[in-house]
């Protein structure tokens, strides 16, 4: 009978600790299921969708002070400077007068913000397929949209666009020896390169004229040789728009 009752206790053990690893099990999981669904729901919530494309939400008391979220930058990219199209996946790269640099994407509408403590002034460039675009000098305030910033009279409205330009100019060639200049040259090589790799290419034709075909606006190195005379090469912007003819004069050896 002892020995009996020892093992009843025993048994009686084993079902309160298995049904103790059982309740434990349960409300783990109950627990992590619910963590998860509120990680989830907060994520969404972080990652809300933008709006009020084109408005300067630095300067509207919205993100500038006193709202849900500071922005220290903040604007929209169009297709042109119309600003009629949202321009979406375009990257805008920003470095601060610290020399801090934040790399953003413009979204749906077009939009980018940062809310990373930033100094100004800022250098801000803008990049779209293989094009790049930037600010001739520094930006002085994170305000991307603010009126007359971009365009005269209008609202900001930064762009960049597809429509790709012809680079058209002329080669000509001095002779210091003989006092003589301004012979055209036919034949001469013309090329633009990045990072060592030539992206376009052309010949001069008989009255020393060139045309590169829908060049994407970027920074370049112009490179221009014919035999005898010196290469003649220097970094060259294209623009998106108001490209001047290029005069190019190649010295003789």
């Amino acid at each position: 009978m002892g020995f009996l009752r020892e093992c009843l206790i025993m048994c009686d053990f084993s079902v309160q600790r298995l049904l103790k690893y059982v309740v434990c099990f349960f409300v783990a999981a109950v627990f992590l299921i619910t963590g998860a669904q509120v990680s989830f729901a907060g994520g969404r919530d972080e990652d809300a969708v933008s709006h009020n494309a084109g408005k300067d939400c630095l300067t509207s008391g919205c993100h500038a002070s006193g709202g849900w979220k500071r922005f220290s930058l903040g604007g929209t990219i169009y297709t042109d400077s119309d600003g009629t199209d949202a321009r979406a996946g375009a990257h805008i790269n920003v470095m601060d007068a610290n020399g801090i640099i934040v790399t953003l994407t413009s979204d749906q509408l077009g939009n980018f913000y940062s809310a990373q403590s930033m100094t100004a002034p800022f250098l801000i460039s803008v990049s779209y397929r293989g094009r790049m675009v930037k600010m001739p000098g520094a930006a002085s305030g994170g305000g991307c949209n603010a009126d007359g910033c971009h365009v005269v009279g209008l609202a900001g409205r930064v762009s960049i666009s597809t429509k790709d330009l012809d680079l058209a100019g002329t080669v000509t060639g001095a002779d210091y020896k003989s006092s003589t200049d301004g012979t055209v040259l036919a034949n001469a090589k013309v090329s633009l390169s990045r990072k060592g790799r030539i992206k376009y290419r052309t010949t001069t034709d008989s009255a020393g004229a060139f045309t590169l075909k829908s060049v994407k606006a970027n920074e370049y190195t112009l490179k221009v040789t014919r035999k005898g005379y010196k290469t003649y090469k220097q970094s060259y912007e294209m623009k998106q728009k108001d490209v001047a003819s290029l005069e190019v004069m190649l010295n003789k050896k």
